[in-house]
């Protein structure tokens, strides 16, 4: 078969997930989950990088290769949002929670990640192997 092969300086275990990642950056074989977050443009009503960063480790144990998308609005977010199949959206003192482009919940910020895990989990469940006990 085919083989990737990624070197670094660090510790050689980040190899296999670098590996993981080009493939899917290449969109070649995808394994997981994807979080995209937006810019923060002006309009950006919370602090993206943070909740970007504990979605990504809530997503950690799902395998199948879903779509999640970070929004820093409620303006753009949705639309720019759409072709994910999760999403969340900041507004000022609340998050809209979205599945497949529709919103589904409007949420305070300190149960948005909350809200947002329970859509996806709840989604998943219908497909066993979705996720893992890692």
């Amino acid at each position: 078969g085919d083989t990737l092969r990624v070197s670094l300086t660090g510790d050689s275990c980040d190899e296999i997930q670098i590996g993981w990642d080009m493939l899917s950056g290449l969109e070649l074989r995808r394994r997981g989950p994807n979080v995209i977050s937006c810019p923060s443009c002006g309009r950006c009503d919370i602090d993206v990088v943070p909740l970007a960063e504990q979605v990504n480790l809530a997503v950690k144990g799902i395998s199948a290769p879903v779509s999640i998308a970070v929004m820093g609005c409620e303006v753009n977010g949705p639309g720019e949002a759409k072709s994910a199949d999760y999403g969340i959206a900041g507004g000022d003192g609340f998050s809209l929670i979205f599945k497949k482009g529709e919103r589904v919940a409007r949420v305070t910020p300190d149960v948005q990640l909350k809200a947002l895990m329970d859509v996806i989990t709840e989604d998943l469940a219908k497909q066993p192997a979705a996720v893992s006990e890692e």
